[in-house]
């Protein structure tokens, strides 16, 4: 730790402020949609509605489109996240540079 520099520890920081309850927001509505899958209903923030219980309905779900809008999410995530941790490293790198 002691060789970090003020910029990853306020990258870290941020990372963990907004990476980690994004993420468990996602996965808590990943899961709701793959229940919704199985037992049918009004997909959450997705304009699929699924009638009545269906197995296979929800193995498909589970096995095919849920690795996909996973990766989709991941993509959208890391849209937000990379942009805000670099200018906190810049930041930080400045912040470091002006105190020398």
């Amino acid at each position: 730790m002691s060789g970090d520099t003020r910029g990853e520890r306020l990258a870290n920081t941020i990372a963990a402020i907004i990476g980690i309850p994004l993420a468990l927001v996602f996965g808590v509505w990943m899961i709701w949609i793959t229940w919704t899958a199985f037992a049918g209903g009004q997909a959450p923030y997705f304009p699929i509605a699924f009638d009545g219980v269906s197995i296979g309905r929800g193995l498909l779900w589970l096995i095919v489109i849920d690795p996909i809008v996973m990766t989709v999410a991941y993509w959208i995530f890391m849209l937000v996240m990379l942009p805000v941790i670099g200018l906190a490293v810049g930041a930080g790198a400045l912040a470091d540079r002006r105190r020398r």
